[in-house]
C-alpha cells in the first residue's frame, strides 16, 4: 500500500511540473493594404528601438511546398511572422522564471487571404504567465505587442 502510494504521489508531482498554459491566439482584422499594415507594424516596432531578429515569408514558403505536401490551392495572397525582441522584458521574463526563455522572442503575423485580399489580418499569441512571479513581466510583453498591433492597425 505504502509503494502505490508513493506511485500516485510522485506521478501527481510529475503531471503538475509539467502543465501546459493555455495560448490566446488573437485576430485583428484590417481593412487596408497589407503592404500599408507591414510597413505600420515595421515602424511601430523600430519607433521602440526593438530589434527586428528574422522577418519569415511564410506564404512563399507555403506556395513552393504546396504541391510536395497537400496539393491544395494557394490560401495566402501574402504572409509573413515579424520576429522581434525587448531587451528590458526578456530581462525581465527570466529573471522571474528561467523557463520564460520561450517567449523569446516575440512574434507578430499578418496575412492577407488569396479570397479576401483587401483585409489584413494580424495575429499573436497572448502570452501566459507560467507562475506568479512571471505575471508582471508576462503582462509587460502583452501590453507592448497589443501596442505594436494597435499602431499598425490604425
Amino acid at each position: 500500500m505504502n509503494s502505490i502510494f508513493k506511485y500516485f504521489s510522485f506521478t501527481a508531482i510529475i503531471c503538475l511540473a509539467n502543465i501546459t498554459l493555455a495560448n490566446i491566439v488573437t485576430n485583428k482584422v484590417v481593412g487596408s493594404p497589407y503592404k500599408d499594415v507591414r510597413s505600420n507594424l515595421i515602424d511601430a516596432i523600430e519607433e521602440k528601438a526593438l530589434n527586428i531578429s528574422k522577418i519569415y515569408h511564410a506564404s512563399d514558403m507555403l506556395d513552393r511546398t504546396k504541391d510536395s505536401i497537400s496539393n491544395a490551392g494557394k490560401i495566402y495572397e501574402q504572409a509573413e511572422i515579424i520576429e522581434f525582441c525587448s531587451a528590458n522584458i526578456s530581462h525581465q521574463l527570466v529573471l522571474a522564471n528561467p523557463l520564460n526563455i520561450s517567449a523569446c522572442p516575440f512574434k507578430i503575423a499578418l496575412y492577407s487571404l488569396v479570397n479576401n485580399p483587401e483585409q489584413t489580418h494580424i495575429i499573436y499569441t497572448k502570452l501566459s504567465a507560467i507562475d506568479k512571479a512571471s505575471e508582471a513581466p508576462s503582462s509587460k510583453a502583452n501590453e507592448l505587442v497589443q501596442s505594436l498591433v494597435e499602431n499598425a492597425a490604425w
